[in-house]
């Protein structure tokens, strides 16, 4: 089978930011039921171009799978009319619940997020088959698109490359990264965003005590990622909004406690785990919380008890099944 892959987004290893897609092109390749993986960027730039550069390639393919929905994903759909493929798209976060507008300035960048939105909701009238990349996400599809077309939604949740993300000392790892002692507080903010609420981050470090660091990774290549991870003693979330955040997932794969607020799929993601935790908004209750949770003794392997719902080739395979599935339709 050959599989065609399409994002607004880039599918680049050295990407910061998303390098999702990478992964996950990769992963499918070492499926032995995929004879070829190949992708094409939408360029906003050059949008009639790279829609007909779509439209030509799918007719090379068996399957063409659209990561990330909007105006740009609509109008795959409409170019693609005529081709005989099987056609899918995957929505990741703000493309369907939109919260972003609710801390953009811009009314410019609100109209845009509203109209993306709607765009998102009419593909999932015109895709085959329609994934979310975490059952949180359908809570904010209208229910009567959720009634009629529940059949053709599936969830793909997004995983870790075990390869690149593998436990190293963190020891090593904060030799590597030129970091003193003391404990480490991961915090994760790739885009320097104000919807990351570092300032609630620091409230929390500030709480816990003077020997609590707040480590912010930010603008960090994906290879670092791992490096970064393993050289903390624990993660923080604050996000004021999420959809699916790969850094859970990620810190899972390592083995590092989690201590998040309640936003997006971050509940579900760390059930089952006793060394991790939902926490307050409000930074002394949250400080309070990691205090009683880090007095007990970590017991958690993570990385093997959640490896069924977090690799990626162990995720994408079942990807593949879909794919079979379609094909025999």
């Amino acid at each position: 089978m050959r599989v065609l892959l399409v994002s607004n987004q880039a599918c680049n290893p050295h990407v910061v930011g998303n390098p999702i897609l990478h992964r996950m092109k990769m992963s499918l390749c070492n499926d032995n039921r995929v004879e070829n993986v190949d992708f094409v960027r939408f360029r906003s730039k050059s949008p009639i171009k790279t829609l007909m550069e779509i439209r030509r390639e799918a007719k090379q393919h068996d399957i063409v799978h659209v990561h990330f929905g909007g105006i740009y994903s609509l109008l795959v759909r409409f170019f693609l009319i005529g081709r005989k493929c099987h056609k899918l798209i995957t929505f990741h976060g703000t493309d369907i619940h939109a919260k972003a507008i609710k801390t953009t300035k811009s009314r410019l960048r609100r109209t845009k997020i509203r109209i993306n939105q709607k765009a998102s909701f009419a593909c999932i009238r015109w895709y085959e088959a329609v994934g979310f990349v975490s059952d949180e996400m359908k809570n904010y599809v209208p229910s009567r698109l959720m009634r009629k077309f529940m059949s053709r939604m599936f969830t793909q949740p997004l995983g870790v490359d075990y390869q690149v993300f593998t436990p190293i000392s963190q020891e090593q790892a904060r030799k590597e990264l030129g970091i003193d002692g003391g404990y480490q507080v991961l915090f994760s903010d790739v885009h320097n965003s104000c919807v990351k609420r570092r300032d609630i981050a620091q409230k929390i470090v500030s709480e816990l005590g003077e020997n609590y660091h707040l480590l912010v990774m930010c603008g960090v290549k994906p290879d670092q990622v791992p490096v970064w991870i393993n050289a903390c003693d624990f993660v923080l979330l604050t996000s004021d909004e999420e959809g699916s955040p790969n850094i859970i997932r990620e810190s899972i794969a390592l083995n590092k406690r989690v201590y998040s607020v309640d936003v997006g799929d971050a509940r579900r993601q760390i059930k089952g785990l006793h060394n991790s935790a939902i926490i307050s908004r409000v930074p002394e209750e949250a400080a309070d919380q990691i205090r009683h949770s880090l007095n007990d003794t970590y017991t958690d392997n993570s990385r093997e008890t959640h490896r069924e719902i977090i690799d990626f080739d162990i995720i994408n395979k079942h990807i593949v099944d879909m794919y079979e599935r379609m094909m025999e339709t």
